[in-house]
């Protein structure tokens, strides 16, 4: 209902890699894929200031933020697979605790202890996360003149960024007093995006909770997915391959003197694992989604009008056995074999991005949140590994099947995870 997509061969990805946006546009689809105007508003691709904050300041600063994504991923695992009295373990429905787990600790660097600590504002900072997508997509059925209040509608009700800016608003106000008053202040995203944003939002701090609401969706939305895939393969594994991944990390964290980018990046297993998502669901069964402004030819020939939309099938590119031996295996040590065997092992880390790999894009619109991801997604699956056993309930041995919505790949939303303290293991340095 929301209007065709022309999927094109696989031989056209260097051609939508290397567009410049005059005739294949990629911020255009996003405009459309997420209604922005009416789900945020117009500015966000206007003026994208956001997407540099993230590429430059957000990623330089990775390293500095470490220390309190770790902390607050002790402090939130501790609270959320607390096992009842008398009980061993605790069943949780993953992706919604992984949702919580991820708004939370994405807030401790976004805008501090007390705002990622408040559980109404978590609440209401995930609701707005989830519904993006979906009433995109419904907005997208409609008129173009009814999208503005119906979005108004269904999103006065549930979800919509009213309620998470009230608490986001006198948080912003309190950073720009400190910035004009010259006090030296904690360097949060937040900051980082007051420190770019131009007079109209520092004098509007409404304008300006409308890039954190969008840097909170592109956090929540996908690590939450990722970080969900990973946990029920996890749990799929036998106890020997557990220990295998602990050993590693464990291994890295002594080599390195604890939590570190050096550390990190010898988590290869861990990574492994995170890039297979990335391979074998990404989050939707197409990729690179663009439209078009001017006529285009395709490497077949094919012209294509402007104004469709086009997209490659990432199933294509991503099951192609000439490139993954055995595709339709889920394979936890892919890529960290690989590794093994080559001489540079960067081609095969979670964040690279080539042509058989583009769950976050390619060229100068890959995704550049996805460094931040990373860490964040390490530290959270180390500490939950080498503190906590995961199973599956009632000892399944196969990873829950996904849920699919239009062209949206999720994991099954219902489906548990059984976590047990490791009593007497606690290994976390």
């Amino acid at each position: 209902m929301a209007g065709s997509i022309v999927v094109v061969g696989l031989e056209n990805v260097e051609k939508i890699k290397n567009s410049d946006d005059s005739i294949i546009n990629q911020p255009l689809s996003v405009v459309e894929a997420l209604q922005l105007k009416h789900t945020m508003n117009s500015r966000q691709q206007a003026l994208p200031y956001q997407t540099a904050v993230i590429r430059t300041d957000m990623t330089r600063a990775i390293g500095s933020f470490i220390p309190e994504v770790l902390d607050e991923t002790r402090l939130s695992m501790s609270e959320a697979f607390a096992p009842k009295a008398g009980e061993r373990s605790a069943t949780v429905p993953l992706f919604h605790t992984m949702t919580h787990l991820i708004a939370r600790v994405s807030n401790r660097a976004m805008l501090g202890t007390t705002l990622c600590r408040n559980e109404t504002f978590l609440h209401d900072i995930i609701r707005f996360a989830e519904t993006v997508v979906l009433y995109a997509e419904l907005l997208a059925w409609f008129p173009k003149i009814l999208r503005s209040p119906i979005y108004f509608l269904i999103s006065s009700k549930y979800g919509g960024p009213r309620e998470p800016t009230k608490a986001i608003i006198p948080h912003l106000k309190a950073l720009i007093a400190e910035k004009e008053q010259g006090l030296e202040s904690s360097k949060t995203i937040a900051n980082f995006l007051l420190n770019h944003a131009p007079p109209e939002e520092i004098a509007n701090p409404e304008l300006l909770a409308m890039r954190i609401l969008n840097v909170n969706f592109g956090s929540i939305h996908t690590s939450s997915i990722f970080g969900s895939h990973v946990l029920f393969h996890l749990a799929t594994l036998s106890e020997a391959e557990l220990d295998d991944i602990r050993h590693e990390i464990i291994e890295a964290l002594e080599s390195e003197g604890g939590y570190n980018k050096a550390s990190l990046s010898k988590m290869r297993k861990l990574d492994s694992t995170l890039r297979e998502v990335g391979r074998f669901y990404a989050l939707s069964p197409l990729g690179l989604n663009r439209v078009l402004l001017k006529p285009t030819v395709l490497e077949d020939g094919t012209v294509i009008p402007p104004g469709y939309h086009i997209a490659v099938s990432l199933r294509g590119l991503h099951f192609d056995p000439n490139v993954y031996p055995e595709p339709d295996k889920f394979d936890c040590f892919r890529f960290s074999k690989l590794r093994e065997t080559e001489e540079s092992d960067a081609k095969h880390r979670f964040t690279t991005v080539e042509k058989n790999f583009a769950p976050f894009g390619l060229g100068r619109h890959a995704c550049p949140g996805r460094f931040f991801a990373s860490m964040e997604l390490k530290i959270m699956l180390a500490h939950m590994l080498l503190n906590y056993d995961v199973s599956l309930p009632d000892g399944a041995k196969e990873a829950p099947k996904v849920m699919r919505l239009n062209t949206a790949v999720m994991p099954d939303v219902k489906a548990c995870l059984v976590i047990t303290p490791r009593v007497g293991q606690m290994q976390d340095l």
